[in-house]
């Protein structure tokens, strides 16, 4: 890319596929699309894939621009990554980790040997779980495993993204597939779990106020009862964004292996 860059500009148009694709790859013409131009250019990519784990664009991150963006970026900025929830996390890390040091100091005083990555990986899925679910949960397992398996489709090649008209292309290509099945599994088990929290908070007569203990799931849930949006928070919706913000907690922990190793 970088020898095209030289040879054709700044500015290139290539065809991946049927996709009509412009590469830009200088500052300068960076600061045009990004900064002054940025209105014109704020639309997301349509593909297979963000289709799918974008959740058809209910969640944040692959959600086209206009006001059911908007909304869910007040609620992210308002709620989510509020300093209620930062001071939370903050709480929930140094507990996790002690877990971990404590497991690697007992295995050192019996000269047994410890997978870093996977003591790692377990630790921050651990942090994720009790941020966003408060704790460990029943099918917690499988969850993990089906975020796995979604972060390397996300990785990997769909030739649908390129030909997305051809339906010769999605007959011959299992890509699709894989990724549908992958999310409907994800989504069962958030619509599984959000069933159950829903029920234990209507059994303890919860009155949607907001508390110090509120975990992500329980955020969203008050803000799905106080019914204030003008676009409703769904169950769907509300698993889009669990879904994203725990993919992005993967990718950080598996980011952060890599750079160790």
């Amino acid at each position: 890319m970088m020898d095209l860059s030289r040879r054709y500009g700044p500015l290139m148009h290539l065809m991946l596929g049927e996709v009509p694709t412009v590469i830009v790859s200088s500052a300068e013409a960076a600061a045009l699309v990004m900064k002054t131009n940025d209105l014109a250019f704020a639309g997301r990519p349509h593909s297979a894939t963000l289709d799918i784990f974008g959740c058809s664009g209910r969640g944040i991150v692959f959600a086209p621009y206009g006001d059911p963006w908007r909304q869910m970026r007040k609620v992210c900025t308002m709620e989510l990554l509020s300093s209620k929830q930062v001071k939370r996390m903050d709480a929930i890390r140094p507990e996790q980790v002690g877990n971990l040091l404590r497991y690697v100091a007992a295995a050192a005083s019996t000269g047994a040997a410890v997978d870093v990555s996977e003591k790692v990986m377990a630790l921050s899925n651990d942090v994720v779980s009790r941020a966003v679910f408060g704790g460990k949960f029943p099918q917690q397992e499988e969850y993990l495993r089906e975020l796995d398996e979604a972060f390397v489709l996300l990785g990997g090649f769909c030739l649908v993204d390129l030909f997305p008209s051809s339906r010769l292309v999605r007959w011959l290509s299992n890509g699709e597939r894989h990724m549908r099945r992958s999310y409907g599994h994800i989504q069962r088990i958030n619509a599984d779990v959000i069933k159950g929290r829903k029920a234990a908070r209507a059994a303890a007569q919860d009155d949607a106020s907001s508390t110090d203990d509120d975990d992500l799931l329980d955020v969203l849930l008050r803000l799905q009862e106080k019914d204030a949006f003008t676009f409703p928070m769904t169950t769907e919706s509300i698993g889009a964004v669990l879904f994203i913000h725990n993919f992005i907690n993967v990718l950080v922990s598996t980011c952060f292996i890599d750079l160790q190793m």
